[in-house]
């Protein structure tokens, strides 16, 4: 498959013309590109549209049974494109399909493809000098930046209060003050619902709904731990589920005893 920058000016013009009255997938096969080159690199920039009249209305495509099978059993280990080739389908198509049954790419898919993705990246990079004009913008911006005496790069010792001016070390506080709200945030619901945390923050700690189960398991013989939000229960126990499960959702700990020989 060729990279997009192939395409000659007369390609694109002609690429230009079929764009409103033919699927990409079809594009895809006659000028040797991607999908989503055509999408990102031609479409969305130009303002290009589809004609629906005219390509007619795809979304109402059906598979049998016998092509949901195959489908099932195959997805994991073969391309996108070549499902949708077999069977003439669209993306949504095939999206609808692996949502409703649970589908997936194998990890070894996943990595195979990653391997060759990033090596054609590679290839890319060095096909059209991509590394080189890197280096040399960045040399440019060095010399623009020694020239007008800015301090390039940091020093030894130098935090970012001393590095930045006062606005920006200001928004950089907000921002981390707002990353760290939003993990204690979405921590907070894990233990709500009796998941495990992603961080290693001390959370636990009950509020007023989980002092009030605490006690209420206490009445029916639960083992409860002061100062933990931990609540056992043994063969001696009247253990009533729901209480349980509303416990769990206010942020204690439900488990066996187990005691020790």
């Amino acid at each position: 498959m060729r990279n997009w920058r192939e395409l000659s000016e007369d390609e694109i013009i002609k690429l230009k013309q079929l764009y409103p009255t033919t699927t990409n997938r079809e594009l895809s096969k006659m000028f040797d590109i991607s999908v989503d080159a055509i999408q990102d690199r031609f479409a969305y920039p130009n303002g290009w549209k589809k004609d629906n009249y005219k390509i007619g209305n795809r979304k109402g495509v059906s598979l049998d049974e016998k092509a949901i099978k195959w489908i099932i059993k195959h997805f994991k280990h073969i391309p996108n494109y070549e499902i949708m080739d077999k069977f003439n389908i669209g993306e949504s198509t095939l999206h609808r399909v692996a949502k409703k049954y649970g589908l997936k790419k194998s990890k070894q898919y996943l990595r195979k493809s990653c391997q060759s993705n990033s090596k054609r990246a590679m290839e890319i990079c060095r096909q059209y000098n991509i590394y080189e004009k890197n280096a040399e913008f960045s040399r440019q911006r060095w010399e623009q930046w020694k020239a007008e005496g800015r301090e390039v790069g940091f020093k030894k010792g130098e935090s970012n209060r001393d590095r930045l001016s006062p606005s920006k070390y200001k928004k950089l506080l907000e921002k981390v003050s707002a990353t760290r709200r939003e993990i204690i945030r979405k921590d907070k619901i894990r233990i709500n619902w009796g998941l495990p945390q992603k961080t290693k923050l001390k959370l636990t700690s009950p509020g007023k709904k989980a002092i009030q189960y605490r006690y209420l398991l206490k009445r029916l013989n639960y083992i409860v731990v002061r100062g933990d939000i931990r609540v056992f229960y043994d063969e001696h126990t009247n253990r009533n589920l729901t209480t349980e499960r509303r416990a769990i959702i206010n942020g204690l700990k439900i488990e066996q005893y187990e005691q020790s020989n």
